[in-house]
């Protein structure tokens, strides 16, 4: 009687040979996935794009040109926090009548404790009204305001 040859030998070579083609096959994934479409840089979600482009890249002026007259008004002193820990990412937009709502996570990340990195996130959004050709930021989040240091009154 013949006997089936052994196949045991050969298990981990194909183990490693499917965990490498998967490895690869993630690595394609990720390099060639194409960026997200452009947004609108007049629409409500481009504002938001721009404003908080600009405040995390630390122009403050730029920023608060995107924001209406009664926004810079009622901007509170000292509401310029760190912002390098900052990520924002974009949820969903609503219009409604003459304005726009652009919700938002905001997740800020801190080195705190004997474990490092700790993490929050929240939802929060920007209100805009229209303004010419494009959208003006009325309010915006807490962390993410481009006041100045100076005494509002």
């Amino acid at each position: 009687m013949k006997s089936l040859p052994k196949a045991g030998n050969r298990t981990p070579l194909i183990l490693l040979g499917i965990t490498v083609l998967l490895v690869v096959l993630a690595l394609v994934v990720v390099l060639t996935r194409g960026a997200g479409a452009p947004v609108d840089p007049h629409s409500p979600e481009g504002v938001v794009q721009s404003y908080v482009a600009s405040l995390l890249a630390g122009d403050q002026e730029q920023a608060a040109a995107l924001l209406t007259a009664q926004a810079l008004k009622d901007c509170p002193t000292g509401a310029n926090p760190d912002r390098a820990d900052l990520r924002v990412a974009l949820l969903s937009t609503k219009r409604n009548g003459a304005g726009a709502t652009v919700l938002v996570s905001i997740t800020e990340t801190s080195v705190r404790g004997p474990l490092g990195l700790g993490e929050s996130g929240y939802e929060d959004s920007f209100a805009l009204v229209p303004r010419q050709d494009s959208w003006a930021i009325n309010s915006a989040p807490w962390p993410l305001l481009a006041c100045n240091d100076t005494v509002v009154k």
